[in-house]
């Protein structure tokens, strides 16, 4: 994986789902002012605000040290194209499957508040989605989307071992901060956990080998972030 470079910025790609809400808290308290987190307004169809990490010289800001977002390229603002200029990024997975499952119920469940926006409209959810099978079978597409751009089953350990210092696993969200904390040169702390979404369904088990066949890049790139976050693990135990 890339060695990270403290003098330059560093990219936190969130992948929705992956306790993204939970380490908000964590790089404001390691970066201060320089930690600079993008927010989608879901409510209006616009592009994913942008902060500059050069000066007009091409020097990088002292100001701006880590960037968060849902970097997303079905809405126009992916990685590496929406920010060429920095070349290192950390990310959290989550087993693919269990991701996408959460994602369902936590979109049902503000559906039924109706707080589920998607680009300025307001969604019924449940509608269009009837049921977690349907959902898990029809629509896993966006978790494509927050990948690095032309990630294939060719060459996806390449590409992300030149892009990622670390790729950690939200089942181990403990050791994964002790290994970015690391990684980062940052103190060790605590994190709650937040934002948990309520399953008011019974999940099919037979969905889940079916989901690894018909999208098997997303279980490899999975694989490949648990096998990174095992060797980091044992390096620093």
């Amino acid at each position: 994986m890339k060695t990270y470079n403290p003098e330059e910025p560093i990219i936190y790609t969130h992948i929705p789902k992956c306790a993204g809400t939970s380490v908000v808290r964590l790089l404001k308290e390691w970066f201060g002012p320089a930690y600079h987190k993008l927010n989608q307004d879901e409510t209006q169809d616009i592009l994913l605000p942008k902060v500059e990490a050069l000066d007009a010289n091409g020097n990088w800001l002292p100001n701006v040290k880590c960037i968060h977002g849902h970097f997303n390229h079905g809405r126009g603002y992916g990685l590496p194209y929406y920010y060429p200029e920095i070349t290192q990024y950390f990310t959290i997975l989550r087993d693919p499957f269990d991701l996408i499952v959460s994602m369902y119920f936590f979109a049902k469940g503000r559906s039924k508040e109706g707080k589920f926006w998607f680009r300025g409209e307001q969604v019924d959810f449940s509608k269009q989605f009837p049921s977690v099978s349907e959902y898990v079978r029809g629509y896993p597409y966006w978790l494509y989307h927050h990948l690095p751009q032309n990630v294939s089953l060719i060459n996806y350990q390449q590409v992300l071992s030149e892009r990622f210092v670390y790729m950690g696993i939200f089942e181990d969200m403990e050791q994964t901060l002790r290994n970015l904390a690391k990684i980062l040169g940052k103190p060790e702390r605590d994190l709650p956990h937040m934002n948990v979404s309520n399953y008011d369904e019974k999940v099919p088990e037979s969905l889940r080998d079916q989901f690894y066949s018909d999208y098997p890049l997303l279980k490899k790139v999975y694989d490949f972030a648990a096998e990174n976050h095992r060797a980091v693990s044992e390096k620093i135990c």
